[in-house]
């Protein structure tokens, strides 16, 4: 419990703290939406005309991807540093965990997450 009490009060140090500072951001803040701060913005130009068509984001879930695998990847630094205490243990997690991070990947593939049409 020593090793985990002062990770335990940080984490609950910055959730209060995000809670304070979007409290009094509610509270103290200024609100005076006018007809300006309420329309979009794109690069200070005034919008002509609507967008004939979406704009693709194919860029967009192929970088929510990239930072999701990545953010799994990193997960394997602490196994890694483990792997000689845990044993057999560790590498049967580390085997399951690559298992369900490659059926993630599999499933995205098979989507077309990755394809650039």
């Amino acid at each position: 419990m020593g090793n985990i009490l002062p990770i335990f009060i940080l984490v609950t140090l910055a959730i209060l703290f995000g809670l304070l500072v979007m409290g009094l951001t509610a509270i103290i803040g200024p609100r005076k939406p006018t007809p300006e701060k309420l329309a979009p913005y794109e690069c200070g130009i005034q919008e002509i005309e609507a967008p004939k068509r979406r704009f693709p984001v194919k860029y967009l879930l192929t970088g929510m991807l990239f930072i999701a695998f990545d953010i799994e990847i990193v997960s394997f630094y602490p196994l890694a540093i483990l792997l000689h205490q845990l044993k057999v243990f560790g590498l049967i997690e580390l085997l399951v965990f690559l298992l369900i991070l490659m059926v993630g990947y599999v499933y995205v593939w098979r989507k077309g997450a990755f394809s650039w049409d």
